[in-house]
This record gives C-alpha cells, structure tokens and sequence, in this order.
C-alpha cells in the first residue's frame, strides 16, 4: 500500500482532512484523493463426491504451512470467476467452473492494508490434487477434521456454506 506525501497529479503537497465523507489525504492545489480501497481476493470452495472442502497448505506469506482456501488477487481485467478457474488449476491442478457466490469479507492484511475476499463456490472438473504455485499440498479434507484455519474470512466462507456446496 503506498502512502503519498506529494499528489501523483500536480506535485502539491497532500493535507489530511474531511473529505468525500471520511478522513483522507488529498490535494488543495488540484483536489485529488488519496482513496484507499482493498484489493479484490477470490477464495475458492470446492467440494468432492464425498463432501470434503478443497484445502491448500500455504507455501507464502502470510500464514506459511497453515491450511487455507485456494485462491489469491483478482488480476486486471479478469472477473472473480475466471480468477478462481486460474488460481485454482495453478494451486491444486484443478480444473473447474464457476458455481454460486459465497458472500464477501473484509480482512485487514498486514502487507496490503485490506483485501476484499469474494468466496465463491467452484465444481470441479477433476479431484486429483497437484499442489503447485503458491501450495505445498492440496487435498480435500472432510469437514469434522478441518485443521485451523488463520484468515477470518475464509472461516466465515466455509461456515457460509457448511453442508451446501455442489457435489460433482
């Protein structure tokens, strides 16, 4: 997240203040904001035959060797849905379509400020795992036996649709 002292469009000096209805920096000289938005995330929930959540053992910061959702930063110009068909097959080797939308979180991320988490429901074309990327390991793990999962929002994703995932 950068932090602007100057304005990136005429050089003036950025001031603190009440503007566009909250606190933010902006520009006097040419009123430019300094908007600061979270990034746009896409959390992937994939279930098997047998009801089991698509896991990834995380091989990045944050949260190294914790088990999590696939997923990761929606790119320019690519939907949620094609994200999640590509961090998907680049995380666990799956090949899938979009399903349902999950819900949306917030989670505050000590690298980019805040990122937007959107869950959305992914079927699988294919079950076997090959972790790859951004994953040391990929497997479906049954939902009684998830380990500890450290983001907020994905434990609020998975509780969202507890039970009610499309089985292939």
């Amino acid at each position: 997240m950068q932090k602007y002292k100057y304005c990136p469009m005429c050089r003036g000096k950025l001031v603190k203040g009440f503007m566009d209805g909250l606190n933010r920096f902006g520009c006097k000289k040419c009123g430019w904001i300094n908007y600061i938005n979270p990034l746009p995330v896409i959390a992937c929930l994939v279930s098997n035959k047998k009801k089991e959540l698509l896991l990834i053992k995380r091989r990045v910061k944050p949260s190294i060797g914790c088990w999590a959702l696939p997923g990761g930063f929606i790119e320019l110009n690519e939907t949620p849905e094609k994200a999640g068909v590509r961090e998907l097959f680049e995380e666990t080797g799956i090949r899938a379509t979009s399903g349902r939308l999950i819900g949306a979180e917030l989670q505050k991320s000590g690298m980019y400020g805040y990122v937007l988490v959107i869950g959305m429901e992914f079927i699988a074309k294919n079950t076997k795992t090959i972790p790859g990327d951004d994953a040391m390991d990929a497997k479906f793990i049954p939902l009684k036996k998830l380990p500890k999962i450290p983001f907020r929002s994905h434990k609020r994703l998975i509780s969202a649709c507890r039970g009610t995932l499309h089985v292939p």
